[in-house]
């Protein structure tokens, strides 16, 4: 493992190295070669005049696909936006695998809104955007309640848009004050709770950690390499790639299961119309009878694009230093190919 990411590394830093979009691609000598696939890459760096790309896919317990293209390697920090949703969503889990937290665990019981329709809200509400919270954009948010802290003490002026449990609002104010719950819970800060429940004991990058923009619904900063093992931890459902068991089998069902419902949709972003439901931190982009989600992902606004099929045990993580609506159709069309490699 530490040889080969050394290769990767000497290969990504390489001044002779050319880039993707001259028609070269930076591909992990360990990886299967799909020449479609790096066709599709190689092609949405041209028309988009992207600085690098970091594709990546498990297939079975397999490298199926590992590329690193033009100034993108293994190592690059990359801000991931919406995508860390699913890594505060880990780190809330594993709370809730300690027994310190509970999904249903309410504001009311937690102490910080004494009556009210508030006081029913529910840590699951607050992690799946169905609190009614206030869903404001991340730079008024950054302005308001730029800490877990700031999100807590201000919960008594925030109005609700609805009755929790019955809207769904894509925002980050309700994450934070879900933080503001792991933080007392787990007795540390969001960022010193992230690296002792999950960056550490998977051996994550120092780099890997949320900023100071975005909150925790949106301010995790991360190298394509520290977002594979957490991806791969989450396909292996709590298992690290050496067998240790990190997290409880049973958290993914809970975390992999749709909040929404019926619940109406109030807010939620363009690239997201096509999302059938969404669960604690991830999308579902397919929901079964039952409310599990067989397909989950959670796409971020500057591009990074993590997805799970547990139906074909197939992982792919897409990211980009860009925007997701000038790449989501580039996206889309790599996730068909990578697909159609693992065989349908």
């Amino acid at each position: 493992m530490h040889s080969r990411r050394l290769i990767l590394s000497l290969l990504a830093a390489s001044p002779f190295l050319p880039l993707a979009r001259a028609g070269a691609a930076p591909i992990d000598p360990t990886s299967p070669d799909l020449p479609q696939v790096t066709s599709l890459i190689q092609g949405a760096i041209r028309r988009h005049r992207l600085d690098g790309v970091a594709a990546v896919a498990h297939h079975r317990g397999k490298v199926l696909y590992r590329g690193y293209f033009g100034t993108i390697g293994p190592g690059t920090a990359i801000q991931v936006a919406s995508a860390s949703k699913w890594v505060a969503g880990l780190v809330i889990m594993a709370l809730v695998g300690q027994g310190k937290l509970r999904l249903d665990l309410t504001l009311g019981q937690a102490g910080l809104v004494a009556s009210g329709p508030a006081s029913a809200i529910t840590l699951a509400q607050l992690m799946s955007h169905t609190s009614a919270l206030s869903a404001i954009g991340p730079i008024r948010q950054d302005r308001r309640y730029p800490t877990p802290t700031a999100a807590a003490k201000g919960l008594a002026e925030m109005d609700l848009i609805g009755q929790p449990g019955q809207v769904f609002a894509y925002a980050g104010v309700s994450m934070q004050v879900a933080a503001y719950l792991a933080e007392q819970a787990g007795g540390a800060d969001w960022n010193s709770l992230f690296r002792r429940l999950i960056a550490d004991p998977l051996g994550l990058s120092p780099v890997c950690r949320w900023g100071d923009q975005w909150g925790v619904a949106g301010g995790l900063i991360a190298s394509p390499d520290d977002y594979e093992r957490i991806l791969l931890l989450i396909t292996r459902q709590g298992l690290t790639q050496d067998e240790r068991r990190l997290l409880p089998p049973d958290l993914f069902p809970a975390m992999e299961h749709d909040r929404i419902g019926t619940a109406e949709r109030r807010e939620q972003p363009d690239a997201a119309d096509a999302m059938k439901g969404y669960g604690i931190g991830l999308w579902c982009e397919a929901i079964e009878g039952d409310g599990s989600c067989p397909i989950i992902s959670s796409p971020g606004a500057f591009g990074t694009w993590p997805r799970i099929d547990r139906g074909r045990d197939l992982s792919i993580l897409l990211m980009v230093k860009s925007r997701l609506p000038r790449v989501v159709d580039d996206w889309k069309s790599i996730i068909r190919a990578l697909t159609l490699a693992a065989g349908g």
